[in-house]
């Protein structure tokens, strides 16, 4: 029996964040979280006393799911969320029904561990733990175990969001915990709107090359404004 995902959103655009940045793709973007961000710039899969469930959530097949990302023209697809490991079981089932010509990313918080199949079968993880700055208790938003899994299958890159010095202090410190190759470590910046890139990426691209690290662009905040389903 096909299990069923708990699906906010099915679109297609380009990847704009991390190191595929640009690449067209097909997302597919699952509901419910384990984190609540303060500035998150999709409350709509989660925060659910100021949206309406029914309105933001569609339960559906995995085989539903499969067919309409197949029909897709991309041949990458971006499985994002809120926390998409909250439903790996399912999602690893989708996944293993794919064509294997799909390029595979997932965006995660970094606080679950894949399983075996999913870790296998994911292509690219973009991990992105969260700082003191999103509101999240540390015992909540990291977890150690989960990181070392991910850092584990040599396919993670971390991308951690900042907005000022104490952020990416903070932001230095995990990585140095962490010990996560800085070849596979990219800032960006805290913004939901054009206006608050505009300000802050400066700071951000400045104080990720001086410690030789990566930035990561935001396309999709640049191009839309942060709009919803681009």
């Amino acid at each position: 029996m096909s299990r069923s995902l708990k699906v906010s959103e099915v679109f297609e655009s380009i990847q704009g964040e991390g190191a595929s940045a640009g690449q067209p793709a097909v997302f597919l973007r699952l509901a419910t979280c384990n984190l609540h961000c303060s500035w998150c710039d999709t409350k709509y899969t989660w925060d659910f006393n100021n949206h309406v469930y029914e309105d933001e959530v569609t339960t559906r097949t995995v085989d539903d799911v499969r067919r309409q990302i197949e029909a897709a023209t991309a041949r990458r697809l971006v499985v994002t969320g809120g926390e998409p490991l909250m439903q790996q079981a399912a999602v690893a089932e989708l996944l293993g029904e794919l064509p294997e010509d799909f390029v595979v990313e997932v965006e995660t918080n970094g606080t679950l561990a894949p399983n075996q199949e999913l870790a296998r079968r994911v292509d690219q993880w973009n991990v992105s733990p969260k700082l003191s700055h999103s509101g999240n208790r540390q015992g909540l938003r990291l977890r150690p175990r989960a990181l070392s899994a991910l850092a584990a299958t040599e396919r993670a890159w971390l991308k951690l969001v900042v907005a000022d010095e104490r952020d990416v202090l903070e932001a230095e410190q995990l990585i140095e915990v962490l010990a996560w190759p800085k070849a596979r470590v990219q800032f960006m910046a805290q913004a939901r709107t054009q206006s608050e890139l505009l300000a802050r990426a400066p700071f951000v691209r400045a104080a990720a090359e001086a410690r030789g690290l990566g930035v990561s662009p935001r396309l999709h905040v640049e191009r839309w404004d942060g709009r919803r389903g681009t």
